[in-house]
Formats: C-alpha cells, sequence, structure tokens
C-alpha cells in the first residue's frame, strides 16, 4: 500500500479523497474547503451526540458517530482516529474495517488486557483512556450485594407494595439476612476494593482481605482502612466470608480466579460479587455451586455466554446482572470523554500521544501498548518553533507523553507535515 499522509490534516488515500458535500464542508468559524481537509474522527458504536468532542476538536478535527448499521459505508476505514467503548466487543466486521495506522482509543474498557490482547492480533495502535471510577464501582457493589441481602429486586419486580406483611410476599421475604456483623471477603487491594471495606465498616460489617499482588513490587501500594483484616490466602478468604467481593485486575493468573476447585473452600451459604471482569470466573462451575445451594447468590456487572444465562436468570431470583454498568456515572463520563478529546488534539495538533491516560486509581494494572513504545513523529515544524521561544506546547506534551519517534506499520505509514 501507499504512503497515508497528513498534510495540515489532510489525510490522502490511494484512489484520492472522496468529494465532501457542501453541508459537510459548513462549520462554525471555519471556511469550507479547511474543514473539508480536517482528519476524521469516528465515534464508533459509542457516543451519538458527540457535541461535547465536536467542540474541544473545532477546527482541528471532524467528530461522527457511526452506528454497527452503519460500518458498511466506508467512514471507519476513511478515519485518522476512532473512539470505541471496548473492541472485544465489536462484531467481528467492523473489527476488520479498522486500520493499522488509526489511533484507536477505548473509553473506560473493563477488560484491557483482552482488548490489548486483541489489538496485538489484529495489529491495531490501541490507547485506553480511563478516569478515577472506584467510587462508581464501590458504591454499586454495596447496592448489588445489600439487594441480594435484603431482596429489594424481587420484592419491587412483583407488586407487593399493596400486600403487606401478611399478604403473599412473606414467602419472598425468607433468606433476608442483617449485613451488621456479617464477614465480607475483598480479592484484591484497588481502590475500589478499598472503598468496599471503607463503606462496609461503616455498616459494621467486618472486613477481610488477601492482596494478590503484594509479593510483586508496585510503584503505588494501596492501604486498606485499619479496621480490616488481612488474611494469607484465597482459600482462608473464602472460607471465612460470607460475601465475596471481587476486585482484581485480569491477569495470566487470574483468569477463572473463581472455579470448581476454588469454590469447594467457599463458606456455604456465602453471596458472590463481581463488579471486576467476567473472565476472573468461571460460569459453569458458579451456576453448579448456585443450584446446589453452595452459593446463596451472586451479583455480576457482565457476564459471557447471555444466552445461557438470561434463562438462567429467569429461574433464579438470587442473581443480579448488570450490563457492565458497574463504573458508570455522568461524572466520571464527562471526565473520560473530557480526556479523551485532549489525547486527540495532542495526537492531531503536536503528533504526541500522552501515555498518562489512564485513572490514578485505575484498578488495572497498566497494560503496554504499541503506542507507549513508538510514537508518530511530532512536527519539525512546531518543535522547531518552540526551540526558537515558540508557545512550548509540543516540548510540554512530549515530555508528558510517549517520546516523539516516527511510527511505521507493516502496510502503511503516518507522518505530520506543516
Amino acid at each position: 500500500m501507499g504512503k497515508v499522509q497528513h498534510a495540515a490534516g489532510e489525510k490522502k488515500k490511494k484512489g484520492g479523497v472522496k468529494p465532501m458535500t457542501s453541508q459537510a464542508l459548513k462549520m462554525e468559524g471555519t471556511p469550507g474547503p479547511e474543514a473539508s481537509r480536517l482528519p476524521l474522527v469516528v465515534a464508533l458504536n459509542c457516543l451519538p451526540d458527540c457535541s461535547l468532542e465536536e467542540g474541544a476538536l473545532k477546527g482541528v478535527a471532524k467528530v461522527e458517530h457511526v452506528s454497527l448499521a452503519q460500518v458498511g459505508e466506508g467512514k471507519i476505514e476513511s478515519a485518522a482516529a476512532v473512539l470505541l467503548h471496548s473492541l472485544a466487543y465489536l462484531p467481528r466486521a467492523a473489527q476488520r474495517r479498522l486500520q493499522p495506522w488509526q489511533l484507536i482509543l477505548t473509553l473506560s474498557c473493563m477488560d484491557k488486557m483482552v482488548d490489548s490482547a486483541l489489538a496485538n492480533e489484529l495489529g491495531l495502535q490501541l490507547l485506553h483512556v480511563d478516569s478515577g471510577r472506584a467510587e462508581e464501582i464501590a458504591d454499586t457493589v454495596l447496592a448489588l450485594l445489600l439487594g441480594l441481602l435484603r431482596h429489594t429486586h424481587v420484592l419491587a419486580s412483583h407488586g407487593y407494595a399493596s400486600a403487606g406483611w401478611l399478604g403473599t410476599m412473606h414467602s419472598s421475604c425468607r433468606g433476608m439476612r442483617r449485613s451488621k456483623g456479617m464477614v465480607i471477603g475483598i480479592v484484591g487491594a484497588t481502590s475500589s476494593g478499598i472503598a468496599v471495606a471503607s463503606r462496609c465498616l461503616a455498616f459494621r460489617m467486618k472486613v477481610v482481605y488477601f492482596d494478590l499482588e503484594e509479593e510483586k513490587e508496585s510503584q503505588r501500594r494501596r492501604a486498606f482502612p485499619a479496621g480490616a483484616k488481612k488474611l494469607n490466602s484465597l482459600k482462608e478468604l473464602l472460607a471465612a466470608s460470607d460475601i465475596i467481593s471481587l476486585h482484581c485486575a485480569l491477569t495470566n493468573d487470574t483468569v477463572q480466579l473463581i472455579n470448581a476447585d476454588s469454590l469447594q473452600h467457599i463458606k456455604p451459604g456465602a453471596v458472590v460479587v463481581n463488579t471486576s471482569s467476567s473472565h476472573l470466573l468461571d460460569d459453569c462451575a458458579l451456576k453448579e455451586a448456585l443450584i446446589n445451594g453452595t452459593v446463596a447468590g451472586v451479583a455480576l456487572d457482565g457476564i459471557e455466554g447471555p444466552q445461557w444465562l438470561e434463562a438462567w436468570v429467569r429461574e433464579m431470583p438470587n442473581v443480579l446482572i448488570l450490563p457492565r454498568s458497574a463504573d458508570y456515572s455522568e461524572e466520571v463520563w464527562a471526565e473520560i470523554r473530557s480526556k479523551a478529546a485532549s489525547v486527540l488534539c495532542s495526537f492531531f495538533v503536536d503528533g504526541v500521544i500522552p501515555t498518562n491516560t489512564a485513572a490514578d486509581d485505575d484498578d488495572e494494572q497498566p497494560q503496554d501498548t504499541p503506542w507507549q513504545e513508538e510514537a508518530v513523529l511530532a512536527k519539525p515544524d512546531r518543535d522547531e518553533q518552540s526551540k526558537r521561544g515558540g508557545t512550548g506546547t509540543t516540548q510540554q506534551r512530549q515530555a508528558e507523553g510517549a517520546p516523539a519517534q516516527e511510527f511505521r506499520s507493516k502496510h502503511q505509514q503516518l507522518y505530520y507535515q506543516a
């Protein structure tokens, strides 16, 4: 294939650029011919309302939302950058349309390791953009475990409000538990796990935890509240806990951490809550534990095998499943979008890709990506301007971001010219 160039924001492809309509050329404060040369950013199956990104990138790039129904229109292939929630959850047909020279940003992806591995397999350049969301996850964990203990979801969904205590809802109340004095076991010394510990101590629950990463060097060691007790093994935690909450990153060591073998050590009647990667669980083993009564309830944020799990949920009211929403809030989503827009601005204006795009309290361990090893060549003219006493923007961003090296892929080469 030929070379792809961005000259003053213009993307040239083999065969020329498809003419733009007059309506597409109209941008407030930007002449029509200039707008036609702006690089395209595609929000793939996310951000139906791109007004925030359009405002932040005005005069720098065009932003368009592309739904899965529009993947065949050619916009994905012509984009210089693509925004999406998760690469792994895109249909294969959409994945194949992504190009090696594009900057692909995942917004608040829960399974960073899975997406990074898939990006390497497809030869794509992927960057995770995230913001601190430990508080959102902790709030969701408390809502889920209290829902299981107090049966609120069952009672609310069956219209028992007018029945009263002596009505038909009495049987649905059986098995409701008092949270005070229960033992919650937290797996993983992450920010969300620590936030859950603080909340549970306020509910006068007993908190124990097991740190999977204790023996590994870490730049940031997180401390549990003084009232939490540290245990020495996962088996010990499972045997002691009435509630188990998973807060660890997905690694080769934690895939199916909760499996048939580990469930043999679980305290009978325990409740399992997982707001981390669904790959931490062996779904079949967990289902069997629910059926035989070893596990009293399960709350999951995201699942694998939704077809059989949907039938399972209809038959088992002691299961709560969320659509991967545990870490969502309007506040954190606005922060993530703002950070992504800043990354794109650095990419298009200075040719620099920041590496500090993960959250300060991110539960996932930072994943190495090709962008952290190689970066797009920064604009020479802007560098020279900075050396001569210019704005210094490029130098500042290079100090914070990836080194300014020329990136060459197998098939395409992307570089900037003033």
